[in-house]
């Protein structure tokens, strides 16, 4: 989740607010899914990514799968975690990572396989 409040850093990119969501591993076991944030270093930069994984998954075929994840790169962490809003959640700035290289980089740094674009993405 984040807000649609941006602000530029250095007039070269543009950031927004990412409000980091409350977890609740109760609820998320009885959904099946489970959903966390990570950083990692890249290129002496902090990316924001969040993991999001069911299992148990059935579909309306009566079809299923044992697992199923991905991966959404919120970008790079400009400010950490500086405040809070109205509903207490963490708020960070962050700046999308919108350069195709870096992105592809990043997608198999995270996921290193050869489809690893199909189960990273950009927000």
């Amino acid at each position: 989740m984040s807000t649609s409040r941006k602000t530029s850093r250095n007039n070269t990119s543009s950031t927004y607010v990412y409000a980091h969501p409350f977890s609740d591993p109760i609820l998320d076991e009885k959904r099946f899914t489970t959903s966390t944030e990570h950083t990692l270093e890249y290129k002496g930069r902090k990316v924001l990514y969040c993991y999001a994984e069911a299992s148990a998954i059935s579909f309306c075929s009566a079809s299923g799968a044992n697992y199923a994840g991905n991966m959404t790169v919120k970008g790079y962490v400009v400010r950490w975690k500086y405040g809070a809003n109205d509903k207490g959640e963490a708020l960070s700035e962050v700046e999308p990572i919108t350069d195709k290289q870096e992105q592809e980089e990043i997608s198999h740094i995270l996921w290193p396989s050869m489809n690893s674009s199909s189960r990273v993405s950009f927000a």
